[in-house]
């Protein structure tokens, strides 16, 4: 192979290229319009030497003749030079929506195969439906009883700013316009000029975010997704769900199947953040409220507009009374009461103006009600095709979405309910509730639960914290109970953690209360999670107070970050089959909410691997899963894409229940329990021996900008301590992945791989790699973050920023990297390494521009701590923060 042909072959199709191509040429055009012919000989002439460097010398980079064209230029030049090649890189991501739209439209109009490892929902139901062991109605019995909860969460990862997300829209219909009309060369030069103005748009418009969202803020961005392409889409993925089961058995699903329900952190969550109040909380649902009436308006106009139908049954003859348009007049009032509901809370939150609650809708029940009437009367008339059509769509859409388009789930950290409780205590008993042992704690919040009297009715809290967590539960009581989810408690430790909320939700006398989730989140508490569920499980009060049911939570950020990849993947796995195994000795109902985020480091992953390599039985009927920041935009915010994930959730989600991984042999319990024992002690001995690596993050990585970026509400910090331990997962991902270490995925790794690799582990290994999806998915994920990580690019923020003690921390790191880099090459089947070389194939063209962004970077922090002049340093901090969004955009992930 010519070396040439690997910047080629990192473009998946000729379609792709094309695009590129195209928007490169346009924007290059807006450049020299609006910077002049020198600006852009300039974003030429990086580009050129940049995209040499990487053909000529294919990851054996020096980047010299890059950073003497960049490192003695202006700080407005830097600034114009990084907000120039952060903008490719989104567009390079854009034409890379509209190549795999168009290779999902292949598949779905031809059946072609998409050159991925993902099976489309299709193949896997076919796959289902050809396994002898597994009857029809059991795959039939399961689809129609899924309940999947996709919660989008509000971690601060979209560093996009939402007006420039609509401007990428645009862009993406032109791109798609253009490939529907390419043969009318007229039709074209009006698209081009279309482009040419939105990019010039673009080009003027401030890429940053100049103010910190509030949360408020944030649940509009995500209620934005589901009015944007979710809306339209869940109907379309429930028909396609449907045409399976009538193809392979010539009945579709009930009509009122509803697979998929939405939840939402977005003004609930409230862990380490006090800008979410209960006065946030309330606002944001009636917010969302709001956006659902208003999409429920215009749904029933349309159908009131079509439906002039005069025949119709007896039972809407005698609620009309005679008319022409009975439909019509049937349907008017729910319409008007959607109507009312939203200009109601419209006048409130905007006016001040006071709610009647009794006036607006409260239950999805009353959307669904008058519209199964309609359908039964169409059906009665022959007009089956028309009840199958919209008035279908809209019921499933009312299933799926209820009165508030995403239940808000509640989270705050198990600490501060005990703080709440040991006021009460102390006034009450003269005693510390927090110096009480756990078994005094459990027998104390037994007693209140299980009692008829409230005791916290009229206690009045002095304690500022306190007072805001109780007006929390106070609120909760008075919402509708369909627009909540469930009370998730972070650093759940303890059973009296998880019986605290459920003592604070009795004493404020909520009357549908809200799941209880433990969120088992750092080595420990997963270590600890079997002892804490089965304190609980064993009491029958307890079982009878579940119903049987409990959800309970999986961290995946916190553990990775407390302990390594390896470890943290380990006991994340086994923290579930313990639990598991309880739940069946106690005949308990367990669902298990998976905490994923976006990156690697962090969780992220596609998610038919991820459901493939859960433990057996883990995955049942019910599952929720995060999707957190830039995931959401990525997944959700078009609609082919939305309806593709969508689909690969239930497909993924019935494959795991009806067809459930192995479990481990005895040979692979044990070598993986000594790999994650020695991932373990490596990554902490990184961490917390070495007083040098703690420096080399704080000095060489950009994670101090972070905070600048104003991308979500919450503070980096749990607390105000300048320690690792107490920095959030998110700005620790973000910030090694913006010097292209990709540390959290890997670091600890190469010792526990080098472990499993010698001789006398070496065919288990193989084998384990082969036949078990847990293992090979973990490194499956392992090899990605090597297509990713660049270690070299790391070299020039330490020629820049680090002395030689930091640039030593930088080699040893390097060459850990590089151990598991071989290690990973020798451990994989050369034909997976080849197909998973495949799925790679954008990752060095987009490197071209990205490492343009990585020179610019440290040069410009290295700047901003020696100017002083406010006029240069107000440029290089802009620079410093495209640079930061344009590498995102170029990694695909942040934190």
């Amino acid at each position: 192979m010519k070396k040439r042909d690997l910047y080629y072959e990192r473009i998946p199709t000729r379609f792709l290229r094309e695009n590129v191509q195209y928007l490169g040429n346009i924007y290059g055009k807006v450049i020299k319009q609006q910077e002049g012919k020198k600006f852009f000989q300039l974003v030429e002439k990086v580009r050129k030497l940049s995209k040499a460097n990487k053909i000529k010398s294919y990851h054996v980079q020096t980047n010299k003749k890059v950073i003497r064209s960049i490192k003695n230029l202006s700080p407005k030049k830097i600034f114009k030079l990084a907000r120039a090649f952060s903008h490719f890189m989104n567009f390079i991501n854009l034409a890379e929506i509209i190549d795999t739209s168009r290779s999902l439209n292949e598949y779905e109009n031809s059946k072609k195969k998409i050159s991925n490892n993902n099976l489309f929902i299709e193949e896997i139901f076919e796959d289902l439906f050809n396994n002898k062991d597994i009857s029809k109605n059991k795959i039939y019995n399961t689809a129609k009883n899924l309940r999947i909860g996709i919660v989008l969460t509000a971690h601060p990862t979209e560093v996009k700013r939402r007006t420039l997300i609509q401007k990428y829209h645009n862009i993406i219909e032109i791109l798609e316009q253009r490939d529907l009309l390419k043969i009318y060369p007229s039709k074209l030069k009006i698209l081009d000029k279309k482009l040419f103005d939105e990019l010039t748009i673009i080009w003027n418009t401030d890429d940053l975010k100049r103010f910190k969202p509030s949360p408020f803020d944030e649940a509009r961005w995500g209620l934005a997704i589901i009015e944007d392409s979710l809306w339209d889409t869940v109907p379309k993925v429930y028909r396609r769900l449907n045409s399976i089961f009538v193809h392979n058995m010539n009945k579709g699903l009930p009509k009122n199947f509803n697979p998929i329900e939405f939840g939402s952190w977005m003004g609930g969550d409230r862990d380490g953040n006090p800008n979410v109040t209960a006065k946030v909380t309330r606002e944001v649902i009636l917010l969302s409220r709001w956006e659902a009436a208003k999409l429920y308006e215009k749904a029933l106009t349309k159908i009131i507009r079509s439906y002039s139908m005069e025949k119709c049954s007896k039972k809407i003859q005698k609620q009309v009374g005679q008319s022409f348009e009975p439909y019509r007049v049937f349907l008017r009032p729910l319409r008007d009461k959607m109507r009312v509901t939203h200009r109601s809370i419209e006048q409130h939150l905007v006016n001040k103006k006071p709610l009647n609650q009794k006036k607006l809708l409260s239950s999805r029940e009353e959307i669904l009600k008058p519209l199964r009437i309609v359908r039964e009367s169409l059906e009665q008339n022959n007009n089956e095709n028309i009840a199958s059509g919209e008035l279908l769509d809209l019921m499933r859409r009312a299933k799926c979405f209820g009165i508030n388009l995403a239940r808000l789930d509640i989270r705050q950290e198990s600490s501060r309910h005990s703080q709440l409780i040991n006021e009460f205590y102390r006034k009450k008993y003269n005693k510390d509730y927090l110096n009480l042992d756990e078994k005094d704690k459990v027998e104390f919040l037994k007693n209140q639960i299980t009692s008829k009297k409230n005791k916290l009715k009229n206690f009045k809290f002095i304690n500022k914290e306190n007072k805001e967590v109780w007006s929390t539960f106070n609120t909760l009581a008075k919402e509708p109970p369909e627009c909540l989810g469930a009370y998730v408690i972070s650093m759940t430790t303890s059973a009296s953690d998880i019986l605290s909320v459920s003592f604070l939700q009795k004493e404020a006398n909520i009357r549908n209360k809200l799941r209880v989730v433990p969120l088992f989140e750092t080595l420990e508490d997963l270590i600890n999670a079997k002892k804490i569920m089965s304190t609980l499980f064993s009491q029958r009060w307890y079982r009878k107070m579940i119903n049987n049911n409990q959800e309970v939570m999986i961290g995946y950020s916190d553990s990775s970050k407390d302990a390594g990849k390896i470890c943290a993947n380990w006991h994340q796995y086994k923290a579930q089959e313990e639990i598991v195994k309880l739940s069946k000795r106690f005949k308990i109902n367990v669902s298990f909410f998976h905490g994923r985020g976006g990156s690697a480091g962090r969780g992220g992953g596609p998610i038919q691997a991820t459901l493939r390599s859960q433990p057996p039985q883990s995955v049942n009927g019910k599952i929720r899963i995060t999707d957190q920041g830039e995931v959401i935009q990525q997944k959700y915010g078009y609609e082919p894409l939305a309806k593709y994930n969508l689909c690969s959730y239930i497909g993924s989600v019935t494959e795991a229940i009806l067809n459930p991984p192995p479990p481990p042999k005895k040979n692979w319990r044990s070598l993986i329990e000594k790999m994650s024992e020695i991932s373990k002690n490596s990554y902490r001995k990184n961490i917390n021996q070495n007083s040098d690596f703690i420096r080399y993050f704080k000095t060489v990585t950009p994670h101090k900008a972070l905070g600048k970026l104003f991308i979500g509400s919450r503070p980096s910090k749990r607390k105000n301590v300048d320690n690792i331990k107490s920095l959030r997962a998110i700005p620790w991902v973000f910030a090694w992945t913006q010097i292209r270490l990709m540390l959290p995925a890997w670091l600890g790794s190469a010792e526990a791989l080098r472990y499993s690799y010698i001789k006398e582990f070496r065919k288990t290994l193989y084998e384990m790699e082969k036949n078990w999806p847990f293992f090979n998915s973990m490194l499956d994920i392992l090899d990605m973050v090597i297509s990713k990580a660049d270690p070299e690019i790391s070299k020039i923020y330490e020629e820049y920023l680090a002395d030689d003690n930091l640039k030593r921390v930088g080699k040893k790191l390097r060459f850990q990297f590089d151990v598991i880099k071989k290690l990973n090459r020798k451990i994989t089947p050369i034909e997976i390494t080849k197909l998973r070389k495949e799925f790679r194939k954008s990752v060095i063209v987009r490197s071209i521009y990205s490492e343009v962004l990585n020179i610019i970077q440290p040069i410009v922090i290295d700047r901003l701590k020696k100017n002083g002049n406010y006029k240069d340093k107000k440029y290089l901090e802009d620079a410093l923060l495209t640079s930061i969004a344009g590498i995102s955009a170029a990694m695909k992930n942040t934190g």
